[in-house]
């Protein structure tokens, strides 16, 4: 059943590719930048001067992020009620729940790493419970803690579903991670702006979350009726 989805996900970003790479590329290629005119190829995270430009570096991906991840969910929904928006509505669409969507992106990481550091395993069970906790406070408005709990909700009969799929994706994405900076690790430019294609990549886990989430909300659909 995963390989069905996808199958369907693969099918979608090859149809979509440009429209994802117009909401997703100008922010990425944005903070690949910024992070390699803070960080570049240094390497020494004792000095502090380094520390805080990774901060800084990290302070503006959280603030990007809710612009191109929500309008990603946005332009996905699009598709769906055969009404596509351009990338740029896409994209001012999502301001509306940037705040929502930071506070829930954040307390989901931050559950996620407390299991992680429970031996991993439930770092891993975590992360798939609150994997479509994002598509809720987005599409349906809701709030940090209440997408969080239908997301746990919503994907207790689907956990299999999900994992196969977003196991493969994240391990085929973190393997040519590791194999470009192997390849270009000496050379920090041509690293950096592989780092960005691998980052749009993600956009495969994005698709294929908002799939089951789907499935997830027509079954609720079809039990209230």
């Amino acid at each position: 059943m995963a390989f069905d989805y996808l199958r369907q996900t693969l099918f979608f970003f090859r149809q979509h590719l440009l429209t994802l790479a117009a909401i997703q590329l100008p922010f990425l290629l944005l903070l690949a930048l910024l992070n390699y005119a803070l960080i570049g190829n240094l390497v020494d995270t004792g000095d502090p001067e380094i520390q805080m430009n990774a901060a800084l570096a990290s302070l503006a991906r959280l603030v990007f992020l809710p612009f191109y991840l929500g309008g990603t969910i946005i332009y996905l929904q699009s598709v769906i009620d055969n009404q596509p928006v351009h990338p740029l509505t896409a994209i001012l669409s999502a301001a509306g729940s940037w705040g929502r969507l930071l506070l829930t992106y954040i307390l989901n990481a931050i559950a996620i790493s407390v299991g992680f550091m429970l031996l991993i395993v439930p770092g891993v069970y975590v992360g798939v419970r609150f994997a479509v906790a994002d598509y809720a406070c987005v599409l349906e408005r809701k709030g940090p803690i209440e997408a969080l709990r239908g997301s746990w909700n919503g994907t207790s009969e689907h956990f299999w579903l999900l994992l196969q799929g977003l196991a493969l994706l994240m391990g085929l994405l973190f393997l040519t991670n590791v194999l470009i900076s192997q390849a270009f690790g000496a050379q920090p430019l041509l690293s950096t702006l592989f780092s960005v294609i691998i980052d749009f990549l993600g956009v495969l886990v994005t698709i294929y979350g908002f799939r089951i989430y789907c499935v997830i909300r027509e079954e609720q659909r079809n039990g209230e009726i």
